[in-house]
């Protein structure tokens, strides 16, 4: 999904309700992948001040639960991936630091043409992205086993994750990507420039499809 114009709203109104400059949608898309309190750092805020941070993101997600697709909409390409892997059926699934609250409605939000057979949230009780667990989880909610699956991710800790939890794992060039730490460091196991490359990768390796979970 492309969550970027409603991000930079929230965090647009945060900056606002602080008098802080506002950075640039081009700017916060560099940090959007790594949570709200890397873009509330860009914003300029104290990153060593905790208790600050912590009520500025209740702040900024307070406000962001409440305009949650203005402008959020299926990336560029994905719509026709997920058509392919429903008349293939391939099934796919989510892995995402945003908690639920918050993913719940996207989905059902957005004109997905073919529904993931899991959904794995933020689950505050253990650790996020890029700690293994997540992308585990989903394969055994999923009953795919990792040798059979790949993880599609647009940041490093995307990427390790999936590869700690034995899964090949391949970086989305389409997503949200910082200048200082560009894809091709992240030691990923394939580089994807549009979601047609991800399913072109699939076809080259795996011609009867057995499962694939992963991040749209």
């Amino acid at each position: 999904m492309d969550t970027l114009g409603d991000l930079h709203a929230a965090l647009q109104q945060v900056c606002r309700n602080h008098g802080r400059s506002v950075p640039t949608r081009d700017r916060t898309r560099e940090v959007a992948s790594q949570g709200v309190r890397s873009m509330l750092v860009l914003a300029g805020f104290d990153p060593l001040d905790e208790p600050l941070l912590d009520s500025l993101r209740t702040e900024f997600l307070d406000f962001y639960a409440n305009h949650l697709v203005n402008e959020t909409r299926l990336m560029d390409g994905i719509p026709a991936l997920l058509d392919g892997w429903r008349k293939e059926g391939r099934p796919w699934g989510i892995v995402t630091n945003k908690p639920s609250f918050l993913t719940t409605p996207l989905l059902r939000s957005l004109p997905l043409p073919y529904p993931p057979v899991v959904v794995v949230s933020r689950d505050p009780t253990s650790p996020p992205k890029p700690d293994p667990g997540p992308v585990r989880r989903a394969l055994e909610q999923a009953g795919y086993p990792p040798h059979r699956s790949v993880f599609v991710g647009d940041a490093r800790g995307d990427i390790q994750a999936g590869q700690a939890a034995g899964v090949v794992s391949l970086a989305a060039l389409w997503g949200y990507l910082a200048r200082a730490d560009p894809p091709e460091r992240w030691g990923a196991d394939g580089l994807l420039r549009s979601p047609a490359d991800l399913a072109a990768w699939l076809s080259r390796r795996d011609p009867r499809p057995e499962g694939v979970h992963g991040k749209s």
